[in-house]
């Protein structure tokens, strides 16, 4: 229960993804909002009642005393902290929307008011619950009977004849939630909103493990160890997280050499000068996704033909659900709007993940072979799926899609797992580039694969999303895939390995094209460089982890910025910089306000500059 609390206080109080879902809840706003807030105020009820019950059916099995020689002491221990565990949920809560908002709103003062009155609620529920059951000759069938804490144990048996019902009820309710987050993996998250999966998960899961301390004394058994050591024997071969093929589908593809030599002599570039433009769009959830897709929308508003001399984009993780969102745009007049591409962001892509994390996926830990619609990461790519009007359409092979000349180059960057080397999603032919380490995706897997699959496969970000499993053909296991920023976050050393193939061929041809390229980032740089002070043993992996995957492009950055110059060629960088106080948050969801503060940065660039760069 403590472990929940600290769990809860992280996720909602310190980290910015919970911050920035926090401060659009509020009972004075739009009417879907106004609902989300009572779910979430709901889901925080259930999980302190729940820290209440949880707490108190352990103390009842177990031998609880401070100090022997002051019983009466332990005894009023026992009654103090099933109370103060049910209210601290409560004030975690108010604490963490009075950080995010910076004002003690109608919200806040609702929950602390309700912390208070829940304490006072369990003070007197002993004569609450004796006064009701006595109301009613049917009321103790539906009211389950007090059991007070005593200094010693109970039987189970003794707990299970006078509290069955109210066993069965909260097996039922986990049951049903379980059940409907299932069928509808996508809809009803997205409905409730993150915080309220957040919450009832606290809740649901401390009902589960109740269930498992209350069968471990009826059966004296160790069932909880017993069940962790089932845990990671079933890991062995319950991996769930293979990718989605399309079977028997064709996987040929242009080479380089042929793409680039059709899309050059396609635009004259064997005569005039042609610009090409390649665009790299570095990872960061749904921040990236909207902050790229917003820079390329906006060029196409000051050039139609923009997206048609974009010969390739480079990307990760959010980068790539951005670039291939603007591409889809692009070749689909129907979703191109006033290339306002960044409007088909605006889903919450956070909750079904978070749900199915927390309740779906989080089973298939339990079950002892794989279950594949249990798999958090095809829910993320479901609720990709349903950012465009038409669902099916990213449904669709991603080489079905792209798989043509006339289509620009697309490399969704991964990173294999087992040797630690970028693979490459890509529809052409990048076996030239296999001598820089480069992983083919499709020489490996031999069928098309949806398009959301291969967006999802780029952006396995670690923990949220598992890494993905690829098969060969005969069914055994290649490897794992994880996000591509393991290795490099902006897709720039995947460009510049294939701008060294394009120069080549373009000198050999002569062709007489300039290359531009648009690196376009949204990682604000890490300035504070204290030294560590406490626990430097257990923080020093993680902090270090987190500064190189936030840095690592920096470096690779710079030294293509000299190869691109030397070859008479030109690098701009799009930065989405934000104040220390500005919370454009890392994850699958934006508020509102979020994307008001990106939209007020694009809005505050200068047309010079979106005009210089193409008319350069």
């Amino acid at each position: 229960m403590v472990l929940f609390l600290l769990l809860g206080y992280l996720a909602l109080a310190v980290f910015d993804q919970g911050q920035d879902i926090l401060k659009t809840l509020s009972f004075n706003t739009e009417s879907k909002l106004v609902w989300q807030t009572w779910f979430v105020y709901i889901a925080v009820s259930w999980w302190a009642w729940q820290s209440f019950r949880a707490s108190r059916v352990i103390l009842h099995f177990t031998y609880f005393n401070f100090w022997t020689y002051k019983p009466s002491y332990a005894l009023r221990a026992q009654v103090f902290i099933p109370r103060l565990l049910a209210t601290i949920p409560y004030f975690i809560l108010a604490y963490a929307i009075y950080r995010s908002t910076g004002t003690l709103d109608a919200f806040v003062l609702l929950l602390i008011s309700s912390g208070i009155w829940l304490f006072v609620f369990l003070h007197f529920r002993k004569s609450i619950i004796v006064r009701i059951r006595s109301w009613k000759s049917f009321m103790p069938a539906l009211i389950p009977d007090y059991i007070p804490i005593k200094n010693g144990t109970y039987p189970a048996r003794f707990i299970w004849s006078k509290q069955r019902r109210w066993f069965l009820f909260r097996i039922a309710m986990v049951i049903g939630l379980f059940t409907s987050i299932y069928l509808f993996p996508v809809r009803l998250p997205q409905y409730l909103g993150s915080s309220t999966i957040v919450l009832l998960g606290f809740g649901s899961w401390l009902i589960l493990a109740t269930v498992v301390s209350f069968i471990e004394k009826y059966l004296r058994f160790p069932v909880s160890f017993s069940i962790l050591i089932l845990v990671i024997l079933f890991s062995f071969f319950n991996n769930n997280h293979a990718i989605r093929r399309i079977p028997e589908t064709s996987v040929n593809r242009p080479n380089i050499n042929e793409h680039f030599t059709a899309w050059a002599l396609d635009r004259g570039a064997d005569k005039d000068s042609t610009d090409f433009y390649l665009i790299m769009a570095e990872g960061g959830g749904l921040r990236s996704a909207y902050w790229t897709t917003s820079i390329l929308a906006e060029f196409q508003a000051f050039d139609q033909n923009f997206a048609d001399n974009i010969y390739a984009f480079s990307s990760v993780s959010g980068g790539s659900l951005g670039t291939v969102m603007f591409q889809s745009t692009e070749d689909h007049e129907e979703l191109n709007h006033g290339n306002e591409s960044a409007d088909y962001l605006n889903s919450d892509l956070l909750a079904p993940i978070t749900s199915a994390l927390i309740f779906t996926d989080l089973t298939q830990k339990f079950v002892p072979f794989p279950v594949k619609q249990l798999d958090r990461a095809r829910v993320l790519e479901k609720s990709f799926e349903r950012t465009l009007p038409d669902k099916t359409q990213w449904q669709s092979g991603f080489l079905k899609e792209y798989g043509s000349v006339k289509s620009p180059v697309l490399m969704l960057n991964t990173t294999h797992v087992e040797s630690g080397k970028r693979t490459v999603i890509s529809n052409v032919d990048l076996n030239p580039l296999r001598e820089q380490q480069v992983i083919d995706f499709f020489r490996v897997v031999q069928d098309d694969v949806p398009i959301s699959t291969a967006i999802g496969a780029s952006s396995r970000f670690p923990f949220i999303t598992p890494p993905a499993l690829v098969k060969h053909e005969d069914g055994s296991s290649w490897g794992n895939l994880v996000d591509g920023g393991y290795y490099e976050n902006l897709g720039m050393q995947t460009m510049l390995d294939l701008y060294q193939e394009l120069t080549s061929i373009a000198k050999q041809k002569h062709y007489k094209v300039r290359f531009k390229f648009i690196a376009i980032r949204n990682t604000k740089a890490s300035r504070s460089e204290r030294p560590m002070r406490g626990m430097v043993e257990s923080l020093a992996p993680p902090i270090t982890f987190s500064n190189i995957w936030s840095n690592n492009s920096n470096e690779v950055l710079q030294n293509g910025r000299k190869l691109i110059e030397s070859n008479g060629d030109q690098l701009y960088l799009f930065s989405l910089q934000r104040e220390d106080n500005e919370n454009i948050p890392l994850g699958w969801y934006l508020s509102e306000s979020a994307r008001q503060k990106i939209d007020n940065q694009l809005d505050a660039m200068s047309d010079d500059v979106f005009i210089d760069i193409l008319e350069k």
